[in-house]
């Protein structure tokens, strides 16, 4: 029992649990374990020392991990500007759903279920059958067409005139938005090493959670402007995201790439094997018996909008039903209570905060409303900066006192931080808001609340990633799955829940859920190595189908 994590006894070494390491290469010696590592591709510059992992195809130039850095870094910064907009089209009128819901002859508690519940109960069953069409298609037809439809749906929602015809949009919102939440990572590891992905990955992070955030402060002055309102709301965001179509047409060429594996047995007998039924094409056998170089592509063949279907041993019915089938493991579920829990609670200050504020006593404006999200912004941008030094320094400290071994549930520590900071913001939001205290009471307390939800979300990403390495994106993507189940089922009443109980009693329910979720923590931390142990034994992914989903 190491630092409260107990023993296997099924087997003798348990994913996830490693010796822990400050050297950089720790990751390839145990990737390539058996391999002369002197043969293995090194990086070059201030990195020359590191061993690259995944090793970089060298027969085939087109390669995504051998791009140059201004072709990766623009491939980044465009996916950056699209996560940003996934998360802005979630609370995009938040601040103005009042006035909205008299415009359609609604109430404003009925109003939110079809900008909010349908639109997140979409999004989640999107991501799960759009994975299967980013494994069988690639990456860049799925992101082409869902940011084509985001574009059409918005430019229809700021020209309906029913609350039939803006829930349709919203639904197709839903669907457009869902790969630029789960795909993203999955894109990030196709171009990028791992010495390359930690800052990479906490950007992606931060756009994410800071894209909700970021949108009312921005919309409500739009919202609050004469001859506008929210149809130029939508307007505005359809010429951005058109924007985004244009940048990914031009320059997010498709990075699915299968590439040959390194194993021992390659390198003894120099053979080299592309580890893709789909893919054995990248390299021609000459007549004496070597291979040749497959030729590097022109521009003008990286814009095609797809590369025909790529073959491999899941048919797409397995694939369908994998996300669900990872949805149900322990970990997962657990990481789903804790991740999924603490973003849709940011959906539940986006679906609040515009009925609250917009009455007495504060009677805000749409501009004042969505300036209350500056706070919550600010917060969760010093916790994403924080969260990572943080989750690395408890692995590091409790790994030397485990004798030099790493457990993943090390990284859970940070949930501490969550159960303090969520139950105080959300029980002080809840009492501010019923005893009328002035505005910046509730605002400071929405921060704090925003402030422990990134550092607990940011521990449960990590330990699931750290336990499901082989399988992270199918993993990733039951988490999302986990967020827009919880979303659908939070927001669907919760406006009728405020104005029939009142704020502080809601709110109070709400940080109740939240402690059970963080308390089923410690069980996970002291039972996780048995419940990975478990997971590897009784569900399994062959080689093929974990190096398709990992775009290794």
């Amino acid at each position: 029992m190491g630092c409260g994590v107990l023993e296997d006894t099924k087997l003798a070494h348990v994913p996830g649990t490693a010796l822990f390491s400050e050297d950089p290469n720790a990751t390839a010696y145990a990737a390539y374990e058996g391999v002369d590592i002197n043969s293995l591709q090194h990086a070059t510059g201030k990195h020359k020392d590191i061993i690259l992992v995944p090793q970089p195809s060298k027969l085939d130039p087109n390669d995504p991990l051998l791009w140059p850095a201004w072709k990766k870094h623009m491939f980044f910064l465009i996916l950056i500007y699209g996560t940003v907009l996934a998360g802005a089209v979630g609370p995009l009128v938040a601040a103005d759903q009042t006035h909205i819901a008299l415009l359609f002859n609604t109430s404003p508690a009925t109003f939110p279920r079809v900008y909010s519940s349908y639109f997140v109960l979409v999004l989640g069953a999107a991501t799960i059958f759009l994975q299967v069409g980013s494994v069988k298609l690639g990456k860049r037809p799925i992101y082409l067409v869902t940011s084509l439809l985001l574009c059409a749906s918005t430019v229809w929602a700021s020209y309906t005139k029913t609350l039939g015809s803006f829930a349709g949009a919203r639904v197709c919102m839903g669907i457009a938005a869902a790969p630029l939440e789960f795909l993203v990572g999955a894109s990030i590891n196709d171009i990028y090493h791992v010495h390359e992905r930690s800052i990479p990955i906490a950007i992606w992070n931060l756009a994410l959670i800071n894209g909700i955030n970021v949108t009312p402060p921005i919309t409500g002055q739009i919202l609050n402007k004469e001859n506008l309102g929210f149809r130029w709301a939508f307007r505005f965001f359809a010429i951005a995201v058109g924007v985004l179509c244009v940048a990914q047409f031009l320059f997010m060429p498709e990075t699915t790439f299968f590439r040959e594996p390194i194993t021992p047995r390659a390198k003894t007998e120099g053979s080299s094997s592309n580890g893709s039924e789909g893919e054995k094409t990248h390299v021609s056998e000459m007549e004496d018996g070597t291979q040749s170089i497959k030729p590097l592509r022109g521009y003008a063949s990286s814009l095609r909008p797809w590369n025909g279907v790529y073959k491999t041993r899941s048919n797409p019915l397995t694939l369908l039903f994998r996300p669900l089938l990872m949805f149900f493991t322990p970990i997962v579920f657990w990481g789903g209570l804790i991740y999924g829990l603490g973003i849709t609670l940011l959906v539940l200050f986006a679906v609040s905060v515009s009925i609250i504020f917009s009455s007495p006593p504060y009677n805000f404006s749409a501009a004042s409303v969505g300036l209350t999200y500056l706070g919550p912004l600010i917060a969760a941008f010093i916790a994403t900066l924080a969260a990572g030094p943080l989750t690395g320094y408890c692995a590091r400290v409790l790994s030397k006192r485990n004798k030099g071994i790493f457990e993943p549930e090390f990284k859970l520590l940070p949930v501490v931080l969550y159960l303090i900071f969520g139950v105080m913001g959300f029980v002080g939001f809840g009492i501010s808001l019923q005893k009328g205290m002035h505005w910046i009471a509730p605002v400071m307390f929405t921060s704090i609340a925003n402030f422990g939800i990134v550092m607990g979300s940011t521990a449960a990403i990590s330990y699931v990633i750290d336990s499901h390495r082989h399988t992270a994106d199918a993993a990733l993507g039951s988490l999302i799955v986990h967020k827009n189940v919880w979303s659908f089922g939070l927001t669907w009443n919760l406006v009728q829940q405020i104005l029939t109980f009142g704020p502080q009693k809601v709110f109070a329910v709400v940080a109740g859920v939240l402690a059970f979720t963080c308390i089923l923590t410690i069980p996970m931390y002291i039972y996780g190595k048995r419940v990975r142990s478990f997971v590897h034994r009784h569900i399994k992914f062959s080689e093929e189908d974990e190096t398709t989903i990992v775009g290794h």
